[in-house]
């Protein structure tokens, strides 16, 4: 009788402190006032077991081959982009996937596609915003895919956001 009792007592303090929360992008476990992305959590795991990344190269942020392409990006809507950074760049055949930072502008990850060796942003394609408080990845990862879903999804699952360097004053919480 004590043990189902203190087991009762265990699981009864353990439930108050969680509570779920149903919003537009799913669920959040609630800890203690404390967001919790369990959903995201999951998606990271499995996409980081299941993935093939044998065709996807990740490309250091120096490398030449994102020159074209970091012009593209500071084109593409100006004069706030001019100050585009690529902080992150993956490259799957014709499409290349980029995270970028601005001096006024909310971090980015963008889709471009090459056609005749010229780098250019997909429409659609670009996602911008902070996540908070869900799991960055597999929002993104979403997102993209939704709004673009002829991109390469082998491109979009080796995609795995970069920390952030760098965010406007007026961008409000992290």
């Amino acid at each position: 009788m004590a043990i189902a009792l203190l087991l009762a007592t265990a699981i009864g303090v353990t439930l108050s402190h969680l509570q779920v929360q149903a919003t537009d992008h799913g669920f959040l476990l609630d800890v203690d006032g404390r967001p919790v992305d369990v959903q995201g959590w999951w998606s990271d795991t499995l996409n980081g077991l299941q993935r093939d990344c044998a065709r996807v190269q990740r490309l250091p942020t120096q490398d030449a081959q994102l020159a074209p392409a970091l012009h593209a990006l500071q084109a593409e809507s100006p004069p706030a982009s001019r100050t585009a950074r690529i902080t992150a760049a993956w490259v799957a055949g014709p499409w290349l996937l980029v995270q970028a930072e601005f001096d006024e502008l909310l971090p980015a990850v963008v889709l471009l596609q090459s056609h005749d060796g010229t780098w250019t942003v997909v429409p659609q394609g670009v996602w911008s915003g902070q996540t908070h408080p869900w799991r960055a990845g597999p929002l993104i990862r979403s997102y993209l895919q939704g709004r673009v879903p002829n991109a390469p999804a082998t491109l979009l699952s080796c995609f795995e956001p970069q920390a952030i360097g760098h965010a406007p004053a007026d961008a409000g919480p992290h």
